[in-house]
């Protein structure tokens, strides 16, 4: 076949415009997250009836647990909407980068509703600047317009102190003077005292959040008239609807309207006609959701579908066999959509703060606000909660020049994405972690571990029982122990060593998805908690093989915390000394510290000694003790991380806070508190090691990748899914040509 230069030329002008065409075309698919079996079955017949109808994309239906798995499910790609109410697009928008696409409008072309503040006209005292000490009257504890709204807010702007992360009941108890608030009571933290948060309640024993004859919308109103309080946090609507002989009930057959006024966030006061201009905030309709970095294509393909569908069944009345906005067929309400909906209106903004509103979004932030002047230390497990608030009371009574408070989050995922948000300021990372947070969450570290080396680094190893024969050549089939997955000593480390010593065949960047399936099937079984967590698994392939040998009950297992207690060195030791395991992947001094002649006896280690343990060294021998040699790697020791938006002053007061702590507290000696030291909580090496010596200030190594080794970038790369996705998807159109040039180029040299 001859070619000519013409003719290469139409070539890669057709391949460009396959090219283009291919990034431009509709999706065939638009799969919708459910997470009831009821919504399951009204998204099917809604797949159904709009395939009938031709439209495209078509509707696929994915069913899963929960709301947040939705949210993580179309982040991760796989699924592509979901309507979520206002809390869950914050929530959506601020943890998985979700992206309101409609939202749902309802009779009269009305979105959401104001959240007032509402007082008699008669009470000329109260103000929004002076409700400290005052009687107020909620719909219930979580409730938008009686709770979130106005406690966020009055939490956001200072008027209310925060007395602990997270802490707004807390916070709102020792604000207010007597109160009704359903919910209360069954929400409030061990050991909180909040009971004057129902002493107006109909029931103050039970406050129970639906059935107190105070709860919900009228009901908080009703508590104002009948209990004299001097507040009442309730929408627009119920002070209409329960005056000017609206309500013929005895309690507000008398009431007018004209003797209720409304707080302002200025401080002035307003009558109820005019709440759009004196609200809290402003309640967000439902929306429609993606994931953020959807194309503008695909968004204007689901908008589109949508759009069609409401003209042919968004009518309740007139559609025959569907109705978008009727859940009563399936024995529900609010399935897939609000079922007062009237229809669906496109939006054109860039992200979720600018669907919700200044307003609410501030709200909302307000009540995971800590207490001002501190430094906020994420914690992943009550454990890590109750060191964190020992810490923060022994540094308060040592006079530290900052204190500390402590911000409670699920994982390590998690509060990489508050400290990036700003709700918190530090947390303490592993290599893994420190990698995933400095490249995705701009996190950088600003003291280091250290454990006796005269750094901050480690060794990574593998220990095995002493009364085994097997070497490291023999892992396969083995099962095996992991700290956690991407973690460093515990994964990171060894499946790099197993994949460069050609015991896993790993053949390209493309490969980091698989590398978990292909550990999974090296080993006949593991422990390595977070394996088939969301985060860690989000195409749902990891096997779960490599949760089998942990011990966590119920949602505790695998989880990638202490709650799973075959988590972090001391779970993974553990796994291997009960016998669950032929090795375990820690670092140097795990055996030492757990069965060394100076263990901390933690129960199931009492009769352990160090001899009932061996290393195996990567030249095929076994080492009773531990040495350089007989390591799999040496690596960086885990870093307390912070924002890299911080300043210099900024991250200086965050240094002295702990080099100031650990001069006081640093010694494991004493009665007091220990920093280093996790034997009087629930769980093992709780915000630092345990093992840890002293914190150093990480000096000039102060980013992810210089904290890092280079050998050890290159490593996790190569587990990172995410940067193998972009290198293989990172072509640009010339290097494309230049592809299609060089195939071409074939055909003329044969």
């Amino acid at each position: 076949m001859a070619f000519n230069l013409r003719t290469i030329s139409s070539c890669i002008l057709i391949v460009i415009c396959l090219f283009e065409k291919s990034n431009s075309v509709a999706p065939d698919v638009a799969r919708w997250c459910t997470i009831s079996s009821k919504e399951a079955e009204k998204c099917t017949r809604m797949s159904i009836i709009l395939a009938t109808e031709e439209l495209s994309p078509t509707i696929q239906c994915i069913n899963e647990d929960s709301t947040e798995v939705c949210m993580s499910s179309i982040a991760s790609g796989r699924a592509d909407l979901m309507t979520l109410d206002g809390g869950d697009v914050f929530t959506g928008g601020k943890k998985y980068d979700l992206l309101p696409i409609m939202e749902e409008v309802y009779a009269g072309e009305r979105k959401g509703y104001d959240a007032l503040a509402v007082v008699r006209k008669s009470n000329t005292d109260v103000t929004i600047d002076n409700l400290r000490g005052k009687t107020t009257c909620h719909t219930g504890y979580g409730r938008t317009a009686g709770w979130n709204m106005p406690v966020g807010f009055l939490l956001e702007e200072g008027k209310m102190p925060s007395v602990g992360c997270q802490s707004s009941l807390e916070s709102a108890s020792q604000f207010f003077n007597l109160s009704c608030v359903p919910g209360a009571l069954a929400a409030a933290k061990e050991g909180s005292d909040v009971r004057n948060l129902c002493a107006l309640c109909n029931n103050p024993n039970q406050c129970s959040r639906s059935e107190d004859l105070y709860a919900g919308y009228t009901g908080a109103f009703r508590c104002m008239i009948e209990q004299r309080a001097d507040v009442a946090f309730i929408k627009t609507e119920t002070v209409l609807e329960n005056t000017d002989g609206n309500n013929q009930d005895p309690w507000a057959v008398n009431l007018s309207s004209h003797d209720f006024e409304i707080l302002c966030r200025d401080g002035s006061r307003r009558p109820i006609t005019e709440h759009e201009n004196c609200r809290i905030a402003t309640s967000p309709s439902h929306a429609v959701v993606t994931a953020g970095d959807k194309s503008k294509n695909d968004i204007h393909n689901y908008v589109q579908l949508l759009l069609k569908a409401v003209v042919l069944f968004g009518d309740v009345e007139n559609s025959r066999s569907f109705s978008m906005f009727d859940s009563r067929p399936w024995s529900g309400s609010d399935l897939l959509f609000k079922d007062h909906t009237d229809h669906l209106r496109a939006l054109h903004v860039n992200n979720y703060q600018e669907f919700l509103g200044e307003e609410y979004v501030g709200s909302l932030e307000g009540l995971l606000r800590c207490p001002e002047n501190t430094v906020r230390f994420c914690t992943i497990s009550q454990g890590e909660q109750d060191k964190c608030e020992a810490m923060s009371t022994a540094f308060s009574n040592a006079n530290i020049s900052s204190t500390v408070s402590c911000f409670k989050a699920v994982n390590h995922a998690d509060c990489m994405q508050y400290i990036e948000g700003g709700n918190c300021d530090i947390v303490t990372l592993d290599g893994g972690d420190i990698y995933f947070g400095g490249k995705y969450h701009n996190l950088v570290p600003v003291l280091g571990e250290t454990y006796g080396e005269g750094d901050a680094t480690y060794w990574a190893v593998a220990v095995v029982r002493a009364n085994t024969t097997f070497n490291i050549n023999d892992l396969q089939g083995k099962k095996s122990c992991h700290t956690g997955i991407m973690k460093t000593a515990g994964w990171i480390v060894p499946v790099g060593y197993l994949s460069e010593h050609e015991q896993i065949e790993v053949t390209n960047c493309d490969s980091a998805t698989a590398i978990v399936i292909l550990v999974g099937e090296f080993f006949s079984e593991s422990c390595a908690p977070g394996a088939l967590a969301e985060k860690y698994n989000p195409s749902r392939t990891n096997p779960v093989s490599l949760c089998d040998l942990c011990i966590g009950k119920g949602d505790r297992h695998c989880v990638r915390n202490n709650r799973e207690p075959y988590y972090g060195y001391a779970g993974a030791f553990r796994c291997l000394a009960e016998g669950a395991g032929d090795v375990a992947f820690v670092r140097h001094v795990t055996v030492e510290e757990y069965a060394g002649l100076h263990k901390k006896d933690l129960g199931w280690n009492t009769h352990l000694t160090s001899n009932d343990f061996q290393y195996l060294c990567p030249d095929g021998t076994r080492q009773e003790t531990w040495s350089e040699e007989c390591s799999l790697s040496k690596v960086a020791s885990h870093a307390v991380m912070t924002s890299g938006a911080k300043s210099d002053e900024e991250k200086l007061v965050i240094r002295n806070v702990f080099i100031q702590g650990q001069a006081i507290y640093g010694s494991e000696h004493g009665n007091g508190f220990k920093l280093f030291d996790s034997e009087d909580y629930e769980g093992s090496d709780l915000l630092f090691k345990d093992s840890t010596l002293s914190l150093l200030d990480v000096g000039n190594k102060n980013t992810y990748d210089t904290w890092l080794s280079e050998e050890y970038l290159e490593g996790i790369k190569s587990q990172d899914t995410k940067e193998c996705r972009s290198t293989a998807n990172g072509k640009t159109v010339l290097e494309m040509l230049i592809d299609i040039l060089d195939y071409l180029g074939s055909w003329f040299t044969g």
